[in-house]
């Protein structure tokens, strides 16, 4: 597909890092909502990953856990509510937003990583991106492999990236996939790591970093983006890194 996946790309090669807000921007607002998007965009990051789950009628909406602690104390399964159901909800002040919602508000403005969770609903997903037109500017992330091998099935090209959180890594399977993304939790992001995955032609991506040390870190190890909760600081360390 002509461009798919080149915005996302792009997006993770700013020097001296890219910075991708963690759920939106989890430490400016609440998580997966558009108020996260928001501060994201403000902050000035490059990429806002959001994470997927599906309504019992079957709308892709942004929320980490299937099910979630709702104002007032009561707790919601996602998966066992429709999408008009879960729109009385808040989260921390703020609506659920379904996927369609974060795709159609970042288009022109940040680009997006969507985390698929459960590898049945890779197929909603992407159906969704490709109706919007959006395969350039947002890429499907996951645990499963199954999950990026369909995403790549449906939308060849789309920018795919395997995540993973233990030793020894998941690079070589991330090329074997056809993946052009692999991302790491921080303490995995090596030098030696680091330097395969560039062999290979893949972007790293560690999640998920709050302290300026382990961004400095990460910087001189060759990172091309970190993921963090707090976009606001990574781009004040990038400016001053910059200057």
């Amino acid at each position: 597909m002509d461009g798919a996946g080149s915005i996302v790309i792009a997006a993770l090669s700013r020097k001296p890092f890219s910075i991708v807000g963690h759920r939106g921007a989890a430490g400016l607002a609440p998580e997966n909502t558009l108020a996260a998007l928001e501060a994201a965009v403000r902050a000035g990051a490059d990429v806002a990953e959001f994470d997927v789950q599906v309504t019992s009628d079957g709308v892709p909406v942004a929320s980490h856990d299937p099910v979630v602690e709702v104002d007032g104390g009561r707790r919601v399964d996602i998966r066992s509510t429709s999408f008009e159901e879960l729109r009385r909800v808040r989260v921390g002040g703020e609506p659920i937003p379904s996927i369609r919602e974060v795709v159609e508000a970042a288009r022109g403005r940040i680009a997006l990583f969507l985390e698929v969770k459960e590898p049945r609903d890779t197929g909603l997903v992407v159906d969704l991106v490709r109706g919007l037109g959006a395969c350039s500017y947002v890429a499907a992330i996951s645990f499963h492999d199954e999950a990026v091998r369909e995403a790549l099935r449906l939308c060849p090209g789309m920018a795919t990236g395997l995540v993973y959180f233990r030793p020894p890594g998941r690079i070589l399977d991330c090329k074997r996939l056809g993946c052009r993304i692999v991302l790491p939790r921080y303490p995995l992001a090596t030098p030696k790591a680091v330097a395969l995955a560039h062999r290979l032609g893949l972007k790293v991506v560690a999640w998920t970093v709050n302290s300026e040390e382990w961004a400095r870190r990460l910087v001189e190890r060759g990172v091309d983006a970190i993921a963090t909760d707090y976009p606001d600081r990574m781009a004040r360390l990038r400016a001053s890194l910059r200057g």
